[in-house]
Formats: structure tokens, C-alpha cells, sequence
């Protein structure tokens, strides 16, 4: 499996790749952000750390 085909989100099956694309695509610089593109963090959130950290290797 690539590291872009990862689910990051459990409950929606989002992937490391879904996340990437949309944070350099649409400029996004928080979850909140990520999540209302994606829906990835909408469930349990259990995945916010995981999206935080992925919001920090592209940003920053």
C-alpha cells in the first residue's frame, strides 16, 4: 500500500492522499478546514492528530 492510500479516517475511509490534495490544492491551514473539504475528522475524531500532523509536514 502507498502512504497516500492509508485511511486516516476510519469512520469515512479517507486517505493520507484525499487530505494531502485538498490541503495543497485549497490552501487549508486547519482540521476544521480539512474536515469541512474532506469530512475526514467528522466522526469520532479520534483522527485529529493524525490530520494535524499531516496539516505541519505540508505546511510547516
Amino acid at each position: 500500500m502507498e502512504q497516500n492510500d492509508e485511511i486516516i479516517c476510519n469512520c469515512l475511509q479517507v486517505t493520507r492522499g484525499e487530505i494531502i490534495h485538498a490541503i495543497k490544492t485549497k490552501g487549508l491551514t486547519l482540521i476544521d478546514e480539512v474536515s469541512d473539504e474532506t469530512e475526514a475528522g467528522t466522526g469520532c475524531s479520534s483522527c485529529h492528530d493524525d490530520i494535524e500532523t499531516i496539516l505541519k509536514e505540508i505546511n510547516g
